[in-house]
């Protein structure tokens, strides 16, 4: 029998610049966000129209280099929406 192909436990890891509302001390350490292979895709799609848009702006500017995806989840409908935002700081250490 052929071994098993080794496949990928993780796609990645992205950092965050900010919450909204702020962390607080009661929050869980991590929230796991499963999705159907279909709302995958419309979320992979929804990223790829705002990094679009996001891409179309002058970068030599400081509003263009801060502008920023804004993924918002609503834990009591169970839903995430990809909208435009900006990072609070461009300078990250």
């Amino acid at each position: 029998m052929p071994n098993d192909i080794k496949t990928k436990q993780s796609f990645g890891t992205v950092k965050v610049d900010h919450f909204s509302p702020a962390r607080k001390e009661e929050w869980p350490k991590a929230i796991n966000v499963v999705l159907s292979f279909e709302e995958a895709l419309k979320l992979h799609l929804g990223l790829g129209q705002a990094l679009g848009k996001l891409n179309g702006y002058d970068r030599s500017t400081k509003r263009g280099r801060d502008s920023a995806v804004n993924l918002c989840m609503f834990t009591d409908v169970e839903s995430l929406t990809v909208t435009e935002s900006q990072v609070r700081k461009s300078e990250k250490s």
